[in-house]
């Protein structure tokens, strides 16, 4: 049984994931973790010594675990599936020490969220709580884009830069997401300044998967996220998996990485694997 955390807001967004989720593993028996992990700091001081206790209670405990109950009751008759179980966690923790708490107490094998997508001039996509979880919890994550309805992630865009190493295990971690046997793999290697690279991911990809479930492609002296714009453009992609470097990624994020230039327009589910 795989254990999968679906992290909500109660937003659309989040819950247009769940829904994501619970059609993707349609088929494997999972244990769903619903968890919200309430703002201690949207409660002051002040409001602490006006508010009554029993309302106090009700606003802080009460109605987000009433909220997570109905949203279970809603799923299980929205998509009724004998395989799926659910549990809910509630957290007054740091956001993404919540979450890892839970990563290494219920061996999460996957967290699932969504993302709002572009706003506005300032093309956000992810927010604060998404670049988190990326940065900070070490754990295959899905990342749902807003409003994007389920497609069976036929065609799988891997694009890979010089710091990315195409391991056995990575590649497992991609079919058990999209299942064993399904699903067409493009994998990219990017040498952007035409650097040697020493990786040989077609062995990998030999080891795990037939000639027919995949193309592969070097291509230098390009910009990683010119070539995967250009590629999503002229190709069917229903998902696109990402491998962040831990060490790095600040530095690759805020220096404008190919992961944030190509984010701002992803209109498909990011999955992202860490180094």
């Amino acid at each position: 049984m795989k254990n999968i955390i679906l992290l909500t807001d109660f937003s659309n967004s989040s819950k247009n994931a769940m829904h994501y989720a619970l059609q993707l593993f349609a088929n494997q028996t999972i244990n769903f973790h619903l968890v919200y992990v309430h703002k201690a700091s949207a409660f002051t001081s002040a409001d602490l010594m006006t508010t009554g206790n029993d309302n106090l209670y009700a606003s802080i405990v009460k109605s987000p675990k009433e909220d997570l109950e109905d949203l279970v009751v809603t799923l299980k008759n929205s998509f009724k599936n004998k395989k799926h179980t659910y549990t809910t966690h509630m957290d007054y923790d740091v956001f993404t020490d919540a979450v890892n708490q839970l990563v290494d107490t219920k061996n999460i094998d996957l967290i699932v969220m969504g993302t709002n997508g572009v706003t506005g001039a300032d093309e956000v996509v992810f927010g604060s709580h998404t670049l988190n979880v990326i940065r900070k919890v070490i754990c295959p994550t899905l990342i749902i884009p807003k409003d994007f309805k389920f497609i069976k992630p036929n065609n799988v865009l891997l694009p890979l830069d010089l710091k990315d190493q195409l391991t056995a295990q990575r590649l497992k971690n991609i079919v058990n997401v999209i299942g064993e046997g399904n699903g067409h793999f493009h994998v990219l290697r990017i040498n952007q300044d035409n650097t040697d690279v020493t990786f040989d991911d077609q062995a990998v990809l030999k080891q795990l998967l037939q000639d027919s479930l995949y193309n592969y492609y070097n291509i230098s002296n390009v910009p990683m996220h010119y070539v995967i714009d250009t590629y999503v453009q002229t190709n069917t992609i229903d998902l696109e998996v990402f491998i962040i470097q831990k060490t790095s990624f600040l530095e690759r994020l805020f220096s404008g990485s190919p992961i944030t230039k190509h984010s701002k327009i992803a209109v498909v589910p990011l999955f992202i694997l860490h180094d």
